[in-house]
């Protein structure tokens, strides 16, 4: 009997596996099955001789599982016992007592995992390892090696639209939940396959596990592996070479590395761990050197520059931009504006809309087009505050969400507070892991946002909200909220919304500004924008440079 990669596992033990996990007819013959090619050929004669004498009341059943399990054969579909290449043992020290069911059948050739801890929220603090990632893909040999793809890993969503442009092919793995009925993961085999698509594995449920379906087995390095995620103990089981982006001491990948060397599953020179700020850290790998990892340095995108003096700069700035012997029109303006600013403290006919580094995907922005750009793109813009304002600048709309609003509604959020207040009450917000404000928005004229259907929002508590018609509810606000460390009081925002995108270039170009921190900033900013540009930056230097005439 031909049982491809797993000849070592008797035909017994393999219906007793299919047997724990319940994916056999109700009557069958383990001579049937020890009988056949393989064990999915096993299966499939199990299922067609119980269609054969099945009762009508389970012959429906019998005939949908069976002409599944033919289409899953047509396709090219395998079973295996373990992971082709890896001894059955450390298989099973590693996940367990488990079937693989390959749709599109067992890849050949050798297995690469790109594998790292959790990703920060900061897109800032992302771009070094999605440098690091396009650096592993270009050392895999697109014509011989495959990536593996781990579902639930933090890198999974980006090697999987990185692996494609650069000509690699990819395995997808997904690992069923434990404990997981198994007839969902029987059901999950006979799912229509794309005979086109990428190859995937799926495993079953662990038939070894306590309170399983099969018997449990005591073994401490198993017990040690199973604190760790099945997710990131198959990728490193199905991996020959890993790229490590990132690395931390005592973190899992840290414990997966030493358990994983321990039983040898990598050659010396297999695993590299690249070092630098927001990757590896240097100590880990050292300590890892002495069983074959191999440091790659990758140097940080961040300039090396003398700091100069603050104060000397801004003072320049100030002097350069508005004492020039010859100001241009728009410098003018920017000056009228900047008293505007001034004189309006503390209280201002303008409303703020701030702009802020996305954790993901910008508003209207696709999860494909910001995979495309996170990882594809090495020149793309670093997604800080900046970057959503120039986005902002050059779509000329500030685009709806209902991200921080109770109803499910698309609204944008403004401020009436007036600009340097709030930069002066600028708070980070440990429970959203980020500021409340940036140093960078668009303000417009509170007359030309009431002229748009924009309005306060009306502050409550829970009572208010439950009594408020549905079409009011898109301007509720909670009044007041409680973290697990402090009370938050909302109403200091006093926040306007408007429901509906905010297209700008149907404003009055006077009922509109755009901010940014620095004056350098300012000047990136005004070539490309049809608005006039303020920093903070000198807004605030002004600001004191007048308390100081006052004094």
């Amino acid at each position: 009997m031909d049982r491809g990669p797993d000849t070592t596992i008797l035909a017994a033990e393999e219906f007793e596996r299919f047997d724990a996990l319940r994916i056999l007819p109700p009557k069958c013959d383990v001579a049937v099955y020890a009988g056949a090619r393989s064990p999915i050929d096993g299966l499939l004669a199990l299922w067609k001789e119980w269609l054969r004498r099945a009762p009508k009341t389970s012959r429906s059943r019998a005939a949908r599982i069976h002409s599944g399990l033919v289409a899953a054969v047509s396709n090219g579909a395998e079973l295996t016992f373990a992971i082709p290449g890896r001894d059955r043992d450390v298989c099973e020290r590693w996940l367990g007592r488990r079937v693989y069911w390959w749709p599109r059948g067992v890849i050949e050739g050798p297995r690469v995992g790109i594998v790292g801890s959790r990703l920060l929220r900061d897109p800032d603090a992302r771009k070094p390892i999605l440098r690091a990632l396009r650096l592993s893909m270009t050392a895999i040999d697109s014509a011989s090696e495959h990536v593996v793809a781990s579902a639930g890993t933090s890198l999974y969503d980006y090697v999987a639209q990185c692996a494609p442009a650069f000509g690699i092919s990819m395995l997808r793995v997904s690992a069923s939940a434990d404990p997981l009925s198994s007839k969902s993961w029987l059901d999950k085999l006979l799912q229509p396959t794309d005979s086109t698509a990428e190859y995937q594995l799926l495993l079953s449920p662990d038939v070894s596990q306590p309170g399983s379906v099969g018997p449990s087995r005591p073994d401490a390095t198993a017990t040690s592996l199973n604190q760790l995620p099945v997710r990131d103990r198959v990728l490193a089981l199905m991996s020959r070479r890993l790229f490590v982006l990132t690395l931390r001491r005592g973190g899992n990948w840290w414990e997966l590395l030493n358990l994983g060397f321990a039983d040898r599953l990598w050659e010396a020179g297999s695993v590299r761990a690249v070092v630098g700020p927001g990757l590896c850290a240097e100590d880990a790998v050292s300590e890892l050197q002495d069983h074959g990892v191999v440091p790659w340095y990758l140097l940080s995108d961040a300039e090396l520059e003398s700091p100069a003096d603050r104060d000397t700069i801004v003072e320049r700035l100030i002097e350069d931009t508005f004492a020039a012997s010859s100001p241009n029109g728009r410098a003018l303006e920017e000056d009228a504006l900047f008293e505007e600013l001034l004189r309006s403290e503390p209280t201002s006919e303008w409303l703020i809309h701030w702009t802020r580094a996305p954790q993901g995907e910008w508003a209207g922005e696709s999860r494909d087009e910001y995979l495309n750009d996170s990882v594809l793109n090495a020149s793309s813009r670093v997604r800080t505050g900046l970057a959503t304002l120039q986005r902002i600048v050059a779509e000329r709309v500030i685009r709806a969400t209902s991200g921080n609003t109770r109803a499910a509604v698309d609204v944008v959020c403004l401020s009436e507070v007036p600009l340097l207040k709030l930069v002066a009450q600028r708070t980070f917000r440990q429970h959203r892991g980020r500021w409340d404000f940036e140093h960078y928005g668009i303000g417009v004229r509170r007359k030309s946002t009431r002229a748009l259907g924009g309005r306060p929002v009306i502050y409550g508590d829970d009572n208010v909200w439950q009594s408020l018609p549905q079409g009011e509810q898109p301007w509720f606000q909670l009044r007041q909220s409680q973290t697990a460390s402090t009370s938050i009081d909302w109403t200091i925002e006093n926040e306007w919304r408007l429901i509906s995108e905010l297209k700008l270039d149907h404003l009055p170009s006077e009922d509109v500004f755009v901010f940014c921190a620095t004056e350098d900033e300012a000047a990136e900013l005004r070539p490309t924008c049809a608005w006039r540009v303020v920093s903070v930056e000198i807004l605030n230097a002004r600001s004191q440079s007048s308390d100081d005439v006052v004094e």
